[in-house]
C-alpha cells in the first residue's frame, strides 16, 4: 500500500431497466458507454492530483500532467486511473479498470455508477484481476502447479520482479492499454458469456474447476 501500486481489472458487468424509468436497454449503444466512461476518467484524473498531494497551480503539478497521471502519495487512497471498454453487446459489457487502494465494495459500484450515467442500472456479474502492481497473471500456480520445485521457482521469478519493480516512476502512472487489450476478445470468450448464455443458468460464483474437500 506504501508504493500504492496500480492493479488491473477485468470487470463484466449487465445493463437492467429499472422499473421507474422509460430508458430501454437495448437502445443504449457503445458511443454512449465510451462517452460516459471519458468522463468518469476525466473526473478521475482531476481527483489524482489532489491524492498527489500537490498545489495544482504549482510547477510540479504541471510537471506531473506532463509525464502522465500522478501516483497517489496517501497510501489506501482510492482511484481509479484509466477506464477503457473492452467489449459491449446489449446488455452486456466489459471494461478494464486501473485504479489503487481499491477493494471490491468500490469495484461494484464503479460499474453501478455507468448505469447510473445511463439512466439505467448496472450489475456485475464478473471480476478479475488481471496485475497486482508489477505481478502479472503469469506469475501465479494455479492448485494443480504447486510442488517444491514450481514454488521455489516462483520465489526467484518475485524476486526479479521486485528488483525490477525498483524502477518504477513514483510520481506518475503509466498506462498499459496496449498490453491489456491484445487478449480482451479472447478472455471474454472463454469466460462463456456468449449470445447464447442464459443469464437464469449462468452463475459467476461457480469455479469453472472441481474442488475436493
Amino acid at each position: 500500500m506504501a508504493k500504492s501500486w496500480t492493479n488491473v481489472y477485468r470487470i463484466d458487468g449487465i445493463l437492467k431497466k429499472p422499473a421507474d424509468s422509460s430508458v430501454e436497454v437495448s437502445k443504449i449503444s457503445r458511443h454512449k458507454i465510451e462517452k460516459v466512461l471519458s468522463r468518469m476518467e476525466s473526473e478521475f484524473r482531476g481527483a489524482s492530483f489532489q491524492h498527489a498531494n500537490v498545489d495544482l497551480e504549482s510547477s510540479e503539478a504541471f510537471e506531473l500532467a506532463r509525464r502522465g497521471v500522478p501516483r497517489a502519495q496517501l497510501p489506501g487512497a482510492q482511484i481509479v486511473y484509466s477506464i477503457e471498454l473492452n467489449w459491449f453487446k446489449s446488455p452486456r459489457f466489459s471494461i478494464t479498470a486501473q485504479c489503487s487502494g481499491e477493494d471490491d465494495e468500490m469495484l461494484r459500484k464503479l460499474i453501478e455508477h455507468i448505469g447510473a450515467n445511463l439512466g439505467t442500472e448496472s450489475l456485475t456479474i464478473r471480476l478479475q484481476r488481471q496485475n497486482f502492481g508489477p505481478f502479472g497473471g503469469d506469475n501465479t500456480l494455479l492448485e494443480k502447479q504447486i510442488n517444491l520445485q514450481n514454488i521455489v521457482r516462483n520465489i526467484q521469478l518475485n524476486r526479479t520482479i521486485l528488483s525490477s519493480s525498483q524502477s518504477i516512476d513514483k510520481k506518475v502512472v503509466k498506462e498499459s492499454s496496449e498490453e491489456r487489450s491484445q487478449k480482451s476478445d479472447e478472455i471474454f470468450d472463454g469466460f462463456g458469456l456468449r449470445e447464447s448464455t442464459k443469464l437464469k443458468d449462468y452463475d459467476a460464483m461457480r469455479p469453472a474447476w472441481p474442488r475436493n474437500y
